[in-house]
Parts: structure tokens; sequence; C-alpha cells
């Protein structure tokens, strides 16, 4: 699934289809080191994510605290 979180991506979309990879958009993924929301919910994302056996992808990942955020949730 593409561009997790934003548009007509719904969570009920993860029961409706076979999905294999899930990609959080770039727009939670640019906030993770600026304040605590978009970080709680890509970590909560990621977290689901796995739970339901989905490879991750983090889109749009420019600066080093974004990756090491990123590194410690475990994408």
């Amino acid at each position: 699934m593409d561009d997790f979180g934003t548009g007509y991506s719904s969570l009920s979309y993860l029961r409706q289809y076979s999905f294999d990879v899930l990609k959080i958009d770039q727009s939670f993924i640019e906030g993770i080191a600026l304040n605590n929301e978009d970080y709680d919910l890509v970590k909560a994302t990621i977290a689901m994510a796995h739970s339901l056996r989905l490879v991750v992808v983090a889109e749009g990942v420019e600066t080093r605290d974004q990756f090491t955020l990123l590194e410690e949730i475990r994408v």
C-alpha cells in the first residue's frame, strides 16, 4: 500500500486486500524528528504493519535524524 496515512488509504484496506509492503507517506516521515505526534504515529504504524507481517518502507527520508529515529523503531 503506497502513501499510507493519506488520501484514500484506509485501515480497512489492510483487511480487504493482500499487501506485502506498507509505505509510510513522506509527510509523516518529515515530522518525526520535529514533533512527538508524527513520531508516535510512525512508530504505531510500523508496529501494526510488522504485526501483520508487512514490510515497511519509509518514504522521503532526507536527514540523519530521521534515519536514526527510524532505525531505533526498526523499519
